[in-house]
């Protein structure tokens, strides 16, 4: 039977907010690129909020090469990042995102999935890369305007 209430994704919740002038953040002078996590955004279909927030967040956004809602996965959602029988192949698809991610030239890169950001810290590692993935929750959290 129907929810009584409408479930939305943090980024979603976050969007509305900063959008019905809610809540407000501080501009960043920065680049910015974004991972679409696979079952936030293709499955959830939560792609537009998160561009909602780097607009409010002032940023110059870089979408990623087939980014939205055909965004390459990471190599690690649902938790693959754990099955380490599954590193080679992993390790393999990441290289695809390593190619999206410095095509954009973006400063920051952002994503909203601990699972993303688990397999990107842990590839990140693996190939000495020198992009680190940030979450959006917390950058919207540091970057809160706060009322006196």
């Amino acid at each position: 039977k129907p929810l009584p209430f409408e479930v939305q994704h943090i980024s979603e919740y976050i969007a509305d907010a900063l959008n019905d002038g809610r809540i407000a953040v501080n501009k960043l002078d920065k680049s910015v690129t974004f991972h679409d996590p696979c079952q936030v955004s293709r499955r959830g279909g939560a792609t537009q909020a998160p561009r909602d927030i780097l607009k409010h967040l002032g940023v110059d956004f870089r979408e990623l090469p087939k980014g939205g809602d055909y965004n390459w996965c990471c190599g690690g959602g649902g938790g693959v990042v754990t099955i380490h029988r599954a590193d080679e192949l992993r390790y393999k698809t990441f290289e695809l995102k390593m190619e999206q991610v410095e095509a954009t030239e973006a400063e920051e890169l952002l994503s909203s999935c601990s699972n993303c950001r688990q397999n990107f810290d842990d590839c990140q590692k693996h190939f000495d890369w020198n992009y680190k993935m940030g979450s959006l929750l917390e950058t919207v959290a540091e970057n809160l305007v706060e009322n006196g």
